[in-house]
């Protein structure tokens, strides 16, 4: 402790040892050398932390690891000043000075690397400029699809708009004027044919409100869901499904469905595969020659660039696609209108299918059928 404090009290005194000019056999050329080198080094030193200074001041809210560039300068002044010492010592031997210099440039040098193990992983995961711009690229990208894809969604809503208030508003007042009808036949207590006859038109409107309902909910349920229940469908087990939901449609029109599978499951949301070949068979069904009767062949591959193709093909009325290609997947387009509907199941097909980064394809000829392609 006595020589701590011995160590302290004299840190300037410099009397117990001689110049380094009288240390050994320095010749002029070599005392100098070591002089202006080391008087260099601390310039430079000196200068770099200064250099540093001013590139935060200018830049402190652009530059990551603030902190330990504050470090790195009292770190490079700290070497710098033991230079400036060890020229000194060549006049004023301040041995203690010198030794205390050095002590404190060994602690801030080891905070130094302590600090710089602590910052390589956040600085390794810092992206260059070069990986900035393709992110912003990428970024700018994505948001021009979004707006594209909110543009489409808004004039897809504008369309719905219009049409459902259009289509409601004919039922709405047709059940208003029936009523009324009602009313009056029910207090004169007259023919219950007409009674009946009144009833079923009303609840024939009902069906088209309720339907142009359902339309609404499923447009919209196609543009928010993003059909994320992912699992291996039976696409047998879902066709029958299908059938037996539709049982009445699909008997009464004597319709023949066909299964060719190669792959009996495959990956994909089970609800969103539904909703595909639902709409599918039901416009086969629907869209049906008066000449024949219905007939569906389902397809289903594994492709060579390990894709899954779905091919529904049927023998019914056909679309001229060199007319309405186009307007094919459009939302309430339909193509023969002596049969009623909603013109939105081949929107809400197409959407499904893209929304989950698959194509569809058709191919068809009038009175010759039609077949629909799928990669999922």
């Amino acid at each position: 402790m006595k020589q701590i404090l011995d160590f302290f009290s004299n840190i300037l005194q410099a009397e117990s040892w001689p110049a380094r000019w009288n240390c050994g056999r320095w010749s002029d050329f070599h005392g100098w050398l070591y002089i202006l080198s080391s008087l260099a080094i601390w310039a430079a030193y000196f200068a770099i932390p200064i250099s540093i200074f001013y590139l935060i001041s200018k830049k402190k809210d652009d530059i990551p690891f603030v902190k330990i560039l504050w470090l790195f300068m009292l770190f490079i002044l700290s070497c710098g000043l033991t230079h400036l010492v060890d020229a000194v010592i060549f006049w004023y031997p301040a041995y203690r000075l010198s030794a205390l210099v050095l002590l404190i440039t060994a602690i801030v040098s080891w905070l130094a690397v302590i600090a710089l193990y602590k910052i390589v992983p956040l600085a390794l995961s810092l992206k260059s400029p070069q990986q900035l711009n393709a992110i912003v690229i990428e970024r700018t990208q994505q948001l021009k699809e979004s707006n594209n894809n909110l543009i489409r969604l808004n004039q897809d809503m504008d369309s719905f708009i219009y049409s459902a208030s259009h289509d409601l508003k004919s039922p709405v007042n047709n059940i208003e004027g029936l009523l009324h009808l009602l009313k009056d036949e029910l207090e004169n207590d007259n023919n219950p044919e007409i009674v009946s006859e009144l009833i079923r038109r009303i609840e024939h409107s009902t069906i088209r409100v309720k339907s142009t309902v359902f339309n609404l909910t499923d447009i919209v349920k196609v543009q928010t869901n993003p059909y994320e229940d992912v699992q291996e469908v039976n696409v047998r087990e879902l066709v029958d499904e299908i059938i037996v939901e539709n049982e009445i449609l699909v008997r009464s029109n004597e319709t023949l469905i066909r299964l060719h599978l190669d792959k009996e499951t495959l990956p994909y949301s089970r609800q969103a595969l539904k909703s595909i070949l639902y709409n599918l068979i039901i416009n086969a069904i629907k869209y049906r020659s008066p000449f024949r009767l219905p007939e569906i062949d389902i397809f289903v591959t594994y492709t060579a660039d390990n894709k899954y193709e779905i091919v529904v093909k049927d023998n019914g009325l056909g679309i001229d696609l060199t007319i309405y290609r186009d307007k094919l997947f459009t939302l309430f387009k339909r193509f023969h209108d002596h049969i009623e509907g909603s013109g939105i199941g081949l929107y809400i097909i197409r959407k499904i299918i893209e929304n989950k980064g698959g194509t569809i394809n058709v191919e068809s000829t009038v009175d010759g059928g039609t077949i629909f392609k799928i990669i999922l």
